[in-house]
């Protein structure tokens, strides 16, 4: 049973829906396949998180060029 909301909702997206427009899906599920298919555009973590992932690009760009070892400073 739609209540009085959802059948709001659905007249205001057939009003403004374009011509031809596949309609989205909204869900949470929908949204994680989006962000897995497009892994670039990381939005997430702190500062501290970020220095982390940065120190440890530089570790591995180090090992790829020294190899594995004492690290040289």
């Amino acid at each position: 049973m739609a209540s009085k909301t959802d059948e709001i909702l659905k007249r205001h997206d057939d009003l403004h829906k374009a011509d031809g427009e596949t309609e989205k899906e909204h869900t949470l599920q929908e949204n994680a396949k989006q962000r897995a298919l497009h892994p670039d555009h990381i939005n997430a973590g702190t500062a501290f998180d970020w220095e982390d992932m940065d120190a440890y690009a530089k570790e591995l760009e180090r090992l790829d060029r020294e190899g594995p070892g004492i690290k040289k400073s």
